[in-house]
């Protein structure tokens, strides 16, 4: 099942890439996130497509029936294939579309590392998570710059109880650096 959903998604973005759309893509994008706080690395593979990157820190809360609620900090990655299709009615509109502003499907991943402030504490999301998602990005004259994704993915944990399909939700605030 799982391969033919992958095969299914790669034949899809073959097909949305040999649509045409304007040349707008920044060929090196960098950001500083705020809220996930880390970096982003956005590089330009063609007229339509990039790889994004992310290294940041997610903070949440755990709860555990024997010691309470915790507060834990993730560091994770996460690449991204993404595709970007609505440059042209954002252009034809005179919106903007400078430092990537614009909706883009994408391939993702996702790989969580142990919590640093608790070794003990074995994540649900632990281990690696593949999907597809949906986003938006856009970037102010001020050069802040705000981004949100959502999907779903499959998530291959560390352990057989942790497999399973999973929501993918993120919202990030932060700043492209040199634009």
């Amino acid at each position: 099942m799982i391969k033919y959903i992958c095969t299914t998604i790669i034949l899809s973005f073959t097909s949305l890439n040999a649509q045409k759309t304007s040349n707008t893509l920044e060929n090196n994008q960098f950001k500083v996130n705020i809220i996930s706080p880390g970096l982003t690395y956005e590089k330009r593979l063609t007229e339509s497509t990039t790889l994004s990157t992310d290294l940041n820190l997610s903070t949440g809360f755990a709860y555990d029936s024997n010691s309470g609620t915790k507060i834990l900090a993730t560091p994770y990655i996460r690449p991204q294939y993404r595709y970007y299709y609505n440059f042209e009615k954002r252009n034809s509109k005179s919106r903007n579309t400078k430092n990537n502003s614009a909706n883009f499907i994408a391939l993702s991943g996702s790989y969580y590392f142990k919590p640093i402030n608790n070794s003990d504490y074995v994540s649900v999301y632990d281990g690696l998570t593949l999907g597809t998602v949906w986003g938006l990005q856009r970037t102010y004259k001020s050069g802040i710059n705000i981004s949100l994704i959502t999907g779903t993915g499959y998530n291959f944990g560390t352990n057989e109880r942790t497999a399973s399909f999973v929501p993918v939700i993120n919202f990030t605030l932060g700043w492209v650096i040199g634009k």
